[in-house]
């Protein structure tokens, strides 16, 4: 379990690092950020996927030799979508984490893994364009006022500017993202007193190495539909 001292030592959180799970002083279990943010309905979009995968696997088994369809393999198909998502899950770890150390002035080994190479290839010709002059790294942030928690990315100065940056290695930005960031710029704002002039979503391909950046500007409209998910998640809780 890790303790997280936050508000200038007047407030304290723990983590529980294995389980992904935020607790406050007194130990009760806090929403996080991804946790709100996944309550909006995403079945539609993974049952087609999921499909895909089921697919897509059948035909490498027939393309060695594989013709026949038994209920192991149908079983073994039905369960290749949950080995997929979790490779994608550790990849996109990997990349975070090298990022994470890189940006904390360490020199990490670049490692062997194509998919991961081309995200912190992606990161490195970010950097080289926009310079950025990073300032926090995996910052953990807790909104006392709407009690929720996460763990941003980044901040750091693009030019004069004061940015809020989201990493991404998905193979695309989906609009669950937008909602995510406007939760860690919440939390951020209401603890630190500090005004984010940008928030910024950046993806890195584990395909291409290449980069794509996505400004959001908004109103305030994404920081509106993050606190409506917020009580719909706590309201959906409470009817269980």
């Amino acid at each position: 379990m890790k303790e997280i001292t936050l508000y200038k030592g007047k407030e304290k959180i723990s983590f529980d690092e294995n389980r992904h799970i935020f607790y406050d002083s007194k130990g009760n279990c806090l929403l996080s950020v991804t946790g709100v943010t996944g309550t909006i309905d995403k079945s539609g979009a993974l049952m087609g996927w999921v499909a895909k995968m089921i697919g897509l696997y059948l035909l490498q088994e027939k393309e060695k030799g594989n013709d026949k369809i038994t209920e192991q393999l149908i079983d073994t198909a039905k369960r290749e979508y949950r080995r997929i998502k979790q490779e994608a899950a550790d990849i996109g770890q990997a990349i975070h984490d090298w990022i994470s150390e890189w940006i904390k002035g360490k020199k990490p080994e670049m490692p062997d893994n194509e998919k991961v190479v081309n995200g912190i290839t992606a990161f490195l010709k970010f950097q080289k364009e926009h310079k950025i002059k990073w300032l926090e790294s995996e910052r953990f942030v807790f909104s006392k006022k709407n009690k929720f928690c996460g763990i941003l990315d980044a901040i750091g100065k693009m030019g004069k500017e004061l940015v809020l940056f989201d990493f991404k290695s998905s193979n695309a930005i989906y609009p669950e993202m937008f909602l995510q960031v406007a939760g860690y710029n919440i939390a951020y704002q209401e603890e630190t007193g500090k005004k984010i002039d940008k928030k910024v979503i950046i993806r890195f391909g584990k395909e291409d190495g290449m980069f794509q950046l996505k400004e959001l500007e908004n109103g305030g409209k994404d920081e509106k539909a993050f606190l409506a998910c917020l009580e719909l998640t706590k309201r959906l809780k409470e009817l269980k």
